[in-house]
């Protein structure tokens, strides 16, 4: 494995679609659909990438964002926001516009499996 992969989405289909487009790359990957069951994930996992959603019903991505940022043991975990919007994040989070295509999410999780996903 590429290491553990938190996906949260409220959009089912994005969800979906980018869980299997990683699993099929090796990633062991977790999907919740909100930003509760994020926070809830997180008391228990490490995972090495957040892939997270900002506009969602329960709860918005800016404090699921917030909780990572604030927590020291998140410090090595890689956030990577999907949005639509022109919402500008801090670095070292990285910002992924929807509609996106798989194969640019995958250049951000590794280069080499950019062309592989297309």
């Amino acid at each position: 494995m590429k290491g553990l992969v938190l996906v949260v989405d409220d959009d089912d289909d994005i969800r979906d679609a980018t869980r299997d487009v990683m699993e099929r790359h090796g990633f062991e990957v977790v999907a919740v659909g909100g930003g509760a069951e994020a926070l809830a994930f997180l008391n228990f996992e490490t995972p090495t990438l957040v892939l997270l959603d900002l506009h969602m019903d329960d709860m918005n991505g800016w404090e699921v964002l917030g909780a990572i940022r604030d927590n020291p043991r998140f410090a090595n975990t890689k956030v990577v926001v999907v949005t639509g919007s022109n919402a500008k994040v801090s670095p070292p989070t990285r910002v992924l516009r929807k509609p996106f295509k798989l194969a640019e999410l995958m250049s951000i999780l590794d280069p080499s499996l950019a062309a592989a996903a297309s």
